[in-house]
C-alpha cells in the first residue's frame, strides 16, 4: 500500500500550496484594499475627474471582490484536498485488514 501513502502525499503537499496561494492572494487584497486616490488625481484639464474617479472606485472594488473571491476559494480547495487525502488513508486502513484473522475464525 506504499503507493497509496504516495498519492496522499502528494495530496497534502498540493492542498499546502493551495494554502500558501490563499495567503498570497490575502495580502495583495489587503494592499488592493488600501489604494486610494483623490479625484484630484484624475484632473487632466477637463471636468472627466470625477467620472474617471468613479471609475477608478469601481474597479478597485471589482478587484477586491476578485481578490476576496480567490483566497477564499484557494483556501476552500487546499481544504479539500486535505479531506481527500484523509479518506484515502482511512479507505487504506479499511483495505490493508488482514484477511486471514477474519477466515481464521
Amino acid at each position: 500500500m506504499d503507493e497509496l501513502n504516495v498519492i496522499t502525499d502528494a495530496l497534502r503537499t498540493e492542498g499546502g500550496k493551495w494554502l500558501q496561494l490563499s495567503d498570497s492572494v490575502a495580502a495583495i487584497k489587503g494592499a488592493t484594499e488600501r489604494l486610494s486616490l483623490d479625484a484630484s488625481a484624475f484632473y487632466i484639464g477637463d471636468a472627466n475627474a470625477g467620472v474617471h474617479s468613479a471609475a477608478y472606485r469601481d474597479f478597485q472594488a471589482f478587484m477586491v471582490g476578485i481578490l476576496t473571491g480567490a483566497a477564499t476559494e484557494f483556501e476552500q480547495f487546499g481544504e479539500a484536498l486535505r479531506r481527500v487525502a484523509d479518506a484515502y488513508d482511512q479507505a487504506d486502513e479499511v483495505i490493508s485488514l488482514d484477511l486471514n484473522t477474519i477466515y481464521e475464525a
